[in-house]
């Protein structure tokens, strides 16, 4: 029997559990000790069986249509998946981090953020690239992102943006956070890369407020070419102890 890949059994679960609701699945992909670090969620299989229970209470459209999950990058125990998704009458983008033990998923991360339109009604949070090159080397691009992040922590607005972005840089986050360096303290707490995909969790401290801040990068010849983010700021409470890192 081939053993299915981390990124396999995500996708999976997306489909099967996330999509059609099937709570009788659930514990064919979570385990029995799950972390949960969504601040709404409560913690373990129990918060997360109570949740899917609230979304299938909910009106369910007549038909599927195409699928939320925009692009999703796999490294080691790691998987992000970055979504596309209308709820509660607000289009969203997320990013969901699930960390795999085993073949069942053991603990899930999350931002999401509202995505504003543009003159022409349309929003550009998620488009772009969604294919990985699998053959560009993700350590190596991982360690660049790193690189760029240590700089930003050490020197601020003086980093030499030139060194890491591209001339044809296309940046889908509209605040442009990730250049914008000068009024925060930036915490990594993890870096996955997949070929030219990077994705990092980080934690965003200025003046008066804390964010889980997720970006994508696309690299392209040590240079980045294309990024994305989601961001949330880190409430004061949550449905857990977990904390949102």
């Amino acid at each position: 029997m081939e053993t299915k890949s981390n990124k396999t059994i995500v996708l999976e679960c997306y489909r099967k559990i996330i999509r059609d609701l099937d709570l009788l699945l659930v514990d064919e992909y979570i385990r029995e000790d799950y972390i949960q670090h969504s601040p709404t969620v409560k913690d373990g299989k129990a918060g997360l069986l109570e949740m899917l229970g609230f979304l299938k209470s909910l009106p369910q459209p007549a038909e599927h249509g195409s699928s939320p999950i925009v692009r999703v990058v796999a490294d080691g125990d790691f998987v992000a998946a970055h979504l596309d998704i209308k709820f509660m009458g607000k289009r969203m983008a997320v990013i969901d981090l699930f960390r795999l033990q085993n073949g069942l998923i053991a603990e899930h991360w999350d931002a999401g953020q509202a995505q504003p339109e543009d003159e022409n009604g349309l929003v550009t949070m998620t488009n772009g690239t969604s294919i990985i090159d699998e053959k560009v080397d993700g350590e190596t691009n991982k360690a660049l992102i790193n690189a760029f992040y240590n700089e930003i922590s050490e020197r601020g607005q003086s980093v030499e943006i030139d060194r890491y972005i591209a001339k044809d840089y296309l940046d889908h986050d509209p605040d442009r956070a990730v250049l914008n360096v000068s009024d925060r303290q930036v915490k990594v707490h993890r870096i996955i890369a997949e070929g030219d995909f990077v994705v990092t969790q980080c934690e965003f401290i200025n003046s008066s407020d804390r964010y889980a801040h997720y970006d994508i990068f696309r690299i392209e010849q040590d240079k980045i070419v294309e990024h994305w983010c989601v961001k949330q700021k880190v409430p004061l409470t949550m449905a857990h102890t977990n904390g949102m890192f």
